[in-house]
């Protein structure tokens, strides 16, 4: 063979796939020396692309030994790269150029990506500690939960009192049951994890109910489904809005409906009546003499007075009857009944809240004995329409004080409405 030839088959065995086989001879022995020694370094590095740093190799030469170095580094390479594995960053490399500086660039960004993530994890646990909440993290494929210290004392719970299955329907109040059916059935897996909010009322550890807001975010970790939620106590939010809404539908003095909650309670029972076709009673009436009260007493009786026929009304009230005050001494009451009962029903009533105002109401050391007048209308048989329907309560109201107080009056529609 010729040099050409030599260098030709050289350069076939520095950049083909494999190696070609050698030929019986060269033109010097250098040559032929080069070629073995490219043939064992492509065949040493095919064992380093499968991970074997173990092959013998061969030679004194220059190639050897630098095939020998980058054995070691390699090996030493891999052994950094486990303490790496295991939190150990200062491993640092210092050979085989940019190789070197992008696996210790690599190394520094595992090191501060830890750190941060360290960091995170002290914040979460300090924003955990810190706040009122409660948190609770479960794994609804393994049925498995973690609750947070916050969450435990909040309700007072110890970890063995807890559902043991995600099985949380039993600590919810039965009344709020409806409201928390999406959560349950996330928890049950049989509805997609979704971000939500409800509020509901929890039983304790101490065997009471404490209004919560829990607000819920999946969290998909692979296969795994995890719902983490918040948890936090109302129960000081509710009692201001239940506050609210007493002042807003009740009567401060009496407790009972006020003007605001009895329009509602009216078109309730409109709405009954229609559907079902059964009648309401409607009533008005006022203290007799009650100003007199007021002048000779005071008005801490006149208020004492109002009290005590508010709670004279409420006596035998039924869940379907409704008795409100309108301001003074108005006050109205709703009564259902069956179709063709509204007189019987009428008299029953009238005939109970008179015997109730019987006992007299002691005013300091003075007895006063209670009066009222009476007026008395039927829906849809008077009238099918709220204004008409208090219209002409008023008229029966007024017949029952021209006709000497103290009782009650139906409406007649063939009657002349008396002088007021």
């Amino acid at each position: 063979m010729s040099v050409e030839d030599d260098l030709k088959l050289i350069r076939q065995v520095l950049t083909a796939r494999s190696i070609p086989d050698a030929p019986e001879s060269f033109e010097s022995d250098d040559m032929a020396a080069l070629f073995n020694d490219l043939s064992h370094i492509r065949n040493v590095l095919r064992q380093f692309s499968h991970g074997n740093f173990d092959s013998e190799i061969t030679g004194r030469n220059v190639l050897a030994a630098a095939l020998k170095a980058l054995q070691a580094h390699l090996r030493h390479l891999i052994w950094q790269v486990g303490e790496v594995a295991n939190g150990d960053f200062t491993q640092r490399v210092d050979f085989m150029g940019e190789f070197s500086t992008s696996f210790n660039s690599m190394v520094q960004q595992l090191e501060h990506s830890l750190t941060d993530l360290k960091s995170s994890e002290e914040r979460w646990n300090l924003a955990v500690q810190c706040s009122r909440d409660g948190i609770w993290d479960i794994n609804i494929d393994e049925r498995t939960a973690w609750y947070s210290d916050n969450f435990l004392q909040m309700l007072h719970y110890v970890p063995e009192n807890l559902p043991q299955e995600l099985h949380w329907e039993t600590k919810i109040h039965p009344d709020d049951q409806e409201q928390i059916a999406v959560m349950t059935n996330m928890l049950q897996g049989v509805a997609d994890l979704l971000p939500f909010s409800v509020e509901c009322r929890l039983r304790t550890g101490k065997e009471n109910y404490l209004w919560v807001q829990i607000r819920g975010m999946p969290v998909h970790e692979g296969s795994v489904r995890r719902l983490i939620a918040v948890v936090s106590d109302i129960a000081a939010q509710k009692s201001t809005e239940e506050t609210l809404i007493l002042q807003a539908m009740y009567d401060n003095l009496t407790g009972l409906p006020n003007r605001h909650l009895l329009d509602d309670r009216l078109k309730r029972a409109v709405a009954n009546s229609t559907r079902s076709g059964d009648p309401f009673i409607f009533i008005t009436l006022d203290l007799d003499f009650f100003k007199g009260v007021n002048d000779n007493f005071g008005h801490a009786a006149g208020d004492k007075i109002l009290v005590e026929l508010a709670n004279r009304l409420s006596i035998g009230l039924r869940s379907t009857d409704t008795i409100a005050r309108l301001g003074g001494d108005e006050f109205v009451g709703i009564y259902p009944c069956e179709k063709g009962m509204e007189r019987v029903t009428a008299e029953s009533v009238m005939d109970r809240f008179y015997e109730n105002l019987k006992p007299a109401v002691m005013l300091g050391d003075t007895p006063y004995q209670l009066r009222s007048s009476v007026g008395v209308a039927f829906f849809p048989e008077h009238a099918d329409d709220l204004e008409a329907l208090f219209e002409y309560a008023d008229i029966a109201l007024y017949k029952a004080k021209a006709n000497g107080k103290n009782q009650y009056a139906i409406y007649d529609p063939n009657e002349e409405p008396p002088p007021r």
